[in-house]
């Protein structure tokens, strides 16, 4: 599945049609360089989950952002300042990856932890054309 999302209101609509999958346990790695609307993508999925929502902020400092639904919390992740591993790990975020829907950014670094059915999508930009695809 590949969208063309040359408009926010293409990128809400493959947020829409990613959020079908989400359930308890549901892991959506997201790849894809600086700029390419991984936040922007994460806000929406976030927000379709929970249309109450109305503020979703980056976890690019704050590394974490947790967000509640009706199936299942939403665990908002971003692993680019983090350096190895280890740290994921310290943060005891692997636990929390069975009971809840986790969103992560940049989540090479990490790829061992990844649960074998994770969604993994990724985030590509020619021109000013971006594409979002699952891999």
């Amino acid at each position: 599945m590949e969208f063309i999302c040359d408009s926010l209101e293409k990128t809400k609509f493959a947020a829409e049609y990613f959020s079908e999958f989400a359930k308890p346990g549901q892991c959506f790695a997201l790849y894809g360089d600086l700029g390419y609307g991984k936040t922007t993508f994460s806000r929406f999925l976030i927000q379709c989950l929970n249309r109450s929502i109305k503020e979703v902020t980056s976890p690019t400092f704050t590394i974490i952002q947790v967000y509640s639904s009706k199936i299942a919390e939403i665990w908002h992740i971003d692993c680019y300042r983090l350096k190895n591993e280890n740290e994921f790990y310290d943060l005891g975020i692997d636990e929390i990856m069975s009971t809840n829907i986790t969103i992560i950014e940049w989540p090479e670094i990490i790829q061992h932890f990844l649960p074998s059915d994770s969604l993994k999508i990724n985030f590509s930009l020619t021109g000013k054309v971006r594409k979002i695809s699952a891999l």
